[in-house]
Order: structure tokens, then sequence, then C-alpha cells
């Protein structure tokens, strides 16, 4: 199904409160048939929903009000809440003859029930609610939003450990194979260029060097102008390892940003907000 428009993050009052009044709902791609709508007017806001039901069309409908915007005050819905009443309502919504047959139809439904369920407040948003109580004087979205950038760096390294443990090494140790083959499978480099490229201490870093060697995934090579400056080479099995470990880390991404719904633009737009926040630090 084509998807002509932009999927627009309602997620935070502070993505809300920055867009503009208009005349129709902004939409957030919740999934490729369900769709979350935040009409924003001069006298308040309103959220909307709409299911995809065949033949290029949509069907809408008007879920409430939105939590905190003027004219709804306490008895609006928060985006979670809005969230839920838009699964409810998709749910409830009969599919044409060109849709997904119904046991698609239920594994759709419990993935997009699954993403709402991680939506919700999580540890994240309870340290943030916290200090928010305690410290009403301080906007801590900021704080939380770095978390989050943190806590996906967690994730992140979770899934490289599991891909070393694949390889029968470790995670640090798959690091130093990485580094070794990025710069070139028959290319050698010094120990003192290993630990600066990844941040560790030259201790660590001999430390892997030596667990390297044991398993015949590297080897010692003379320097050409300083024989007795060590340098670190990948044998074939170190570069075996560090091509497959790379691909698995590659698909595990990809399927990621798949299962995410987040398009390649607005991947785009994020590195380069990224790289204009890490300049300014």
């Amino acid at each position: 199904m084509a998807q002509p428009f932009a999927s627009i993050d309602l997620s935070s009052t502070q993505s809300r409160r920055a867009l503009a009044p208009r005349g129709k709902p902004y939409w957030h791609i919740h999934s490729p048939r369900v769709h979350l709508g935040y009409y924003k007017g001069s006298r308040g806001a309103v959220w909307y929903g709409r299911v995809f039901i065949g033949e290029g069309k949509y069907k809408q409908t008007k879920l409430g009000p939105s939590h905190g915007e003027h004219g709804a005050g306490d008895q609006g819905l928060s985006y979670e809440a809005a969230i839920q009443a838009l699964l409810q309502w998709a749910a409830s919504e009969p599919t044409s003859a060109d849709s997904p047959s119904d046991a698609l139809q239920s594994e759709l439904a419990a993935k997009e029930a699954k993403a709402a369920n991680a939506l919700k407040p999580q540890r994240l948003d309870a340290i943030s609610l916290a200090w928010a109580h305690e410290r009403p004087d301080v906007d801590f979205w900021l704080a939380g939003f770095f978390l989050r950038l943190e806590h996906a760096h967690y994730l992140h390294e979770r899934r490289v450990q599991e891909i070393a443990k694949q390889a029968d090494t470790t995670v640090g140790d798959l690091h130093v194979l990485l580094a070794l083959r990025r710069n070139g499978a028959d290319n050698a480099m010094r120990p003192t260029d290993l630990y600066k490229e990844l941040l560790v201490t030259s201790g660590a870093i001999t430390k892997r060097l030596d667990s390297l060697r044991a398993q015949k995934l590297i080897a010692r090579a003379a320097a050409a102008e300083d024989r007795r400056s060590e340098l670190v080479k990948l044998t074939k099995r170190g570069q075996a390892v560090a091509d497959t470990a790379m691909t698995r880390i590659a698909q595990s991404l990809e399927s990621i940003v798949k299962a995410s719904g987040v398009s390649r633009a607005e991947l785009r737009q994020m590195d380069e907000c990224f790289r204009r926040l890490i300049a300014a630090m």
C-alpha cells in the first residue's frame, strides 16, 4: 500500500505543541493499515483514527479531544489512550476482499497491540516523571530523550553480545575484529591505534589481543619500517568471523527499522539532528 505522506511524531506534548494549526489532521503511521491522526485547531485539538479499507481508500473516525489541550483539560485522551482507542476501533472495522486474511489480520492486531504496549510509560518515563515532580521548575523532557538514546545503545550492545556469543567470542573481542576488518582485511594495525579507536585502555586492548591470538583469530605482523614495532592483523578465520558478524548486525538493524515503521527519510532527518547535537557537545 502506498504511503505518499510523512509519518508525524505525535508521541510527546512538546512535538504536538510544535505543530501549526491547520484544517486537516497530522497523521502518524502506527502500522501500514492503521493511522493515528491529530487535528490542531485554534480552539483545541482532537485525536482521529483511520484504517485502510482497500483500493487506496481509508475509513476515518473521531476518537476524542486531546488531553491537556485548551478546551479539553484533564478530560481528553493522552497519546497512549488515543492509541488504545484507535486499535479498539480498528479491530472492529471489517476489511475489504483485498485485505489480509483473518489469520493475518489477527497477527497484525497482535503486533499493533504489542507496539501500543511498548509505547506506554516505562522505566525511563518514570525517571523523568519523578524528577518533574521533585523539580517542576526544570524541563526534564530532554533528560528523558537522552536516556532513551542511552537505552537504545544498551539494547544494541545486547544484540551484538548475542552475535558475539554465536561466534564463540566476547563482545569486546568482536569489536577488535570489526575494527581490524574495516581497516582492510589484509592490513595490520598497531595496538595503540586500536585502543584509541575503540576508546578503551591499553591494558584492555592487550587483554583482548591475547584472547584473540589464543583463538587464532588474529596474528602478529612486524611493521615494515620498524621490525621491533608489533602490529596485528586478521587471520582468514578472523576475517570470516568479522564478516559474518557484520552481516548479522546489519540484518538485525534492518529488521528493527522495518518493524518500527520508521522510513529512511525519517532516519536521515534524525541522523542530521544527532550530528548537530554531537557537534554541540
